[in-house]
């Protein structure tokens, strides 16, 4: 499998400004783009839209744009809509790993290639996220702050997932052991529990809460959660259940971090229980994925994944990373 990592905001910038240019220099022609997002409940996702639309505008490319709105019937719908508007290539964001094949079928009748965002579509190049190395920095997280807060390994490591999405993306959380062992190599399988908060709060809080009632006498416990509404709803059943100081948890995701700490900004840091979130760089997708597209159109070679880089956002990174966004 080829594989190309964006590396960094400054030098993804930098590059695909010119691999953007260039591209279209070579063929000369005005493509249409059909991108389908994933929804827009939540900032990760009305961020993905704006970089797409932002990196669009500057390419030169016309983009048709939709929502799927977290319903993978949506999606197939939607497909159907993007071949009646006669796109050349389709960027596809969607929840609903199960009608991945369906919507690659539709596409391939049309011979409309494909590029599928964070959920992958078998036979598509994928682009987003690297679930495993996404894992295991959150699971790294956990062991350091373990270590550092507590002096002993958790008791539990508890892994909030949210079955929808499919094998690939659960690697997020289900690589957090692998990250959190970095620090402590002895921890046992049979402290991992999971639970499914699938992509309903009111079901991840419940979710959650059943777990804590379920383990009274655990009082340094790790939780890795899948995305941001598993993480929202992980604190809100800590706070219901008075045990802020019995937890510390990690969210795949930024967007959803970052607006706790710019609501919460004099909590105390060694108190935090959610002690950060795995960026995915979610303002940066639209940098690759129109080039990317543009490319695959012009007959190149564009390999079968691209990933993102990964980091830990805390207290103590976020404004060198997300200055802007905590500015707002």
């Amino acid at each position: 499998m080829k594989k190309q990592i964006i590396a960094g905001a400054v030098c993804l910038a930098m590059g695909l400004g010119v691999f953007a240019g260039t591209a279209m220099a070579e063929e000369g022609k005005t493509w249409r783009i059909g991108f389908a997002n994933i929804a827009e409940l939540v900032e990760l996702q009305v961020t993905v839209k704006e970089s797409v639309e932002r990196a669009a505008e500057e390419a030169g490319v016309e983009l048709v744009y939709m929502n799927n709105n977290l319903d993978g019937q949506t999606a197939v719908q939607n497909a159907s809509n993007m071949i009646q508007q006669e796109i050349d290539g389709f960027i596809e964001f969607n929840v609903d790993e199960s009608v991945g094949p369906t919507i690659k079928e539709m596409m391939d009748e049309e011979g409309i290639p494909i590029i599928a965002v964070d959920i992958a579509i078998d036979g598509c190049t994928f682009f987003g996220a690297n679930n495993e190395v996404a894992g295991t920095v959150g699971g790294r997280a956990l062991g350091e702050v373990s270590k550092e807060r507590w002096g002993q390994e958790p008791d539990i490591l508890l892994l909030v997932y949210d079955s929808t999405s499919g094998e690939s993306p659960m690697k997020r959380v289900t690589c957090m052991p692998d990250g959190l062992r970095e620090t402590w190599p002895d921890f046992p399988d049979e402290k991992i529990f999971m639970v499914d908060s699938g992509i309903d709060a009111a079901v991840a809080q419940k979710a959650v809460s059943d777990f804590l009632s379920a383990h009274p006498d655990d009082h340094h416990i790790a939780i890795g959660c899948y995305h941001d509404v598993a993480a929202t709803a992980t604190l809100a059943a800590l706070e219901t259940a008075g045990r802020e100081e019995d937890a510390i948890f990690v969210a795949e995701n930024e967007y959803g971090y970052l607006d706790y700490i710019k609501a919460n900004p004099d909590v105390d840091p060694d108190k935090d229980p959610w002690i950060g979130g795995v960026a995915f760089f979610f303002n940066k997708y639209g940098d690759y994925l129109i080039p990317a597209m543009i490319d695959k159109l012009n007959g190149k070679d564009i390999g079968d994944a691209i990933y993102v880089d990964h980091e830990v956002i805390t207290r103590e990174n976020a404004e060198e990373y997300f200055g802007d966004y905590l500015a707002k």
